[in-house]
């Protein structure tokens, strides 16, 4: 549950950064009245997925520090990146699921 609660967070968080207009991924922005309601559920899946691992305290600071991370990341390699959403979503999708499940026990 922990894996599908990060890739949740990151489609979140690579849907709200799309729906910005200083973006250069995609050629056109998505609608913000769909990237943001998504990223908000997204999060509370994450959050909730997170939740039947840790306490939801913890779950809401790692859900936190993760968003702070993923949109960092994007903002990052995207402008190294142009025209390349694939290239950059896939890189989210491993690095980040990979990186917090190695600290699993």
């Amino acid at each position: 549950m922990i894996f599908v609660s990060v890739f949740s967070l990151w489609l979140g968080c690579f849907a709200s950064y799309l729906s910005s207009s200083k973006q250069r991924l995609i050629y056109r922005p998505i609608p913000r009245a769909l990237a943001w309601p998504g990223f908000v559920i997204t999060a509370a899946i994450a959050i909730t997925g997170l939740a039947m691992q840790f306490g939801w305290l913890v779950s809401m600071l790692i859900s936190l520090l993760l968003t702070m991370a993923m949109w960092l990341l994007l903002v990052v390699v995207a402008s190294h990146v142009r025209e390349r959403s694939v290239l950059v979503f896939s890189l989210g999708t491993v690095v980040f699921p990979s990186i917090f499940l190695l600290g699993i026990n």
